[in-house]
């Protein structure tokens, strides 16, 4: 497992000695359950930031150092003044940080990047297909609801054809 105090510190200081003022943070986690994302910055209601870092990042030995730093200045750097989206500020200090220290920060990161495999969402399950018989769109809805109990009270919001037809799809 590599050092995550070390690398905290590592990103912190880089910023710092690139002359980028960051805002106040007051927490940083380790995050156990994230799947599908590396890291995230969350601007708490007193204007201060907590950082959340994936395990995954820390624990697996084909993910690099340089890796893990990008990810922690990437959410570094959303604590920024006008910082919280990947524009204005970030894009620029994120710029700033790959010229200096030749890092590769970006808004989006694939694992293939960090020398993973690429996160792979599970193939929706579907339960019912609503077809509107006015304009033939289809409504795929995985679970109960009022309308997959009424669905012939409701009109397409396509079209405005109050005339649906439903199929239960079969599990496999």
């Amino acid at each position: 497992m590599k050092d995550f105090e070390a690398l905290k510190e590592k990103s912190l200081s880089d910023v710092k000695n690139a002359g980028i003022k960051i805002g106040k943070i007051v927490s940083w986690e380790i995050n156990t359950r994230a799947k599908t994302r590396w890291g995230q910055c969350k601007k708490n209601i007193d204007g201060t930031y907590a950082i959340q870092i994936s395990s995954t990042l820390l624990t697996d030995d084909r993910i690099s150092e340089k890796a893990v730093l990008e990810t922690m200045i990437h959410e570094i750097l959303h604590t920024c003044e006008n910082g919280m989206n990947h524009q204005g500020n970030w894009k620029i200090n994120a710029e700033i940080m790959n010229r200096t220290y030749g890092y590769n920060i970006k808004r989006i990161t694939k694992g293939s990047e960090k020398g993973v495999e690429d996160y792979k969402s599970k193939p929706r399950e579907i339960k019912y297909i609503f077809t509107c018989k006015g304009c033939g769109v289809q409504i795929y809805r995985k679970r109960d609801s009022k309308f997959t109990r009424n669905y012939r009270n409701y009109c397409c919001a396509r079209c405005g054809a109050v005339a649906w037809s439903r199929k239960s799809v079969q599990r496999q």
